[in-house]
């Protein structure tokens, strides 16, 4: 059985984490977005 990998993305840029995040759930991956370091910790 597969695990699924989840993925913190981070970037102060709403375009990057959106961009990455689509590209990254079509390869099969979770991703958590965080629009800044504080919100990541």
């Amino acid at each position: 059985m597969d695990r699924e990998q989840t993925i913190l993305i981070v970037d102060d840029d709403e375009k990057n984490v959106k961009l990455l995040t689509a590209l990254l759930q079509a390869k099969g991956y979770n991703c958590v977005p965080a629009y800044s370091g504080q919100e990541a910790l």
